[in-house]
């Protein structure tokens, strides 16, 4: 595929949907482009189609608010994609505490009412468990279900 089509494909591809260095390495390899990948990736980034300091802020606002992710699953995911240590904090950073409190306790209130255990402790080791799958750090889980008792 000739360089400045294999460009505005790529162009077209990340005016579509932020991403970052990962996810345009990904598509190239799937396009069976191998060679000035790194080429192409500092053009875009040059062009600002790349951007991973917008598209760490997007993908951690996204993943809290959509998927409800804890802070612990946004960072490993970041952290696989390569994002640097500095954007991820300040990105995990732009989550107030308020927020955050906040939906962890709307996240325990709905599935402790979906959890029919007569066991106090059997149901809240359930309800942990679930936060914690979804990033949530345990400490504040588990602090946050034993103020609730």
């Amino acid at each position: 595929m000739n360089n400045s089509i294999t460009i505005k494909k790529l162009e077209k591809y990340c005016s579509l949907s932020e991403r970052c260095r990962f996810d345009v390495r990904k598509k190239l390899n799937n396009l069976k482009i191998y060679v000035n990948q790194n080429q192409i990736i500092d053009h875009l980034i040059e062009k600002n189609y790349i951007n991973e300091e917008r598209y760490a802020l997007l993908y951690c606002k996204s993943k809290f608010n959509l998927k409800k992710w804890g802070k612990i699953k946004i960072a490993y995911q970041l952290k696989k994609k390569g994002i640097p240590e500095n954007i991820i904090n300040s990105s995990l950073n732009t989550i107030t505490k308020e927020n955050y409190l906040k939906l962890i306790k709307r996240l325990i209130n709905k599935k402790s009412e979906l959890i029919d255990e007569k066991n106090i402790y059997k149901k809240n080791t359930k309800i942990a468990r679930y936060l914690y799958q979804k990033g949530y750090e345990i400490d504040l889980v588990w602090k946050i279900i034993n103020a609730n008792l």
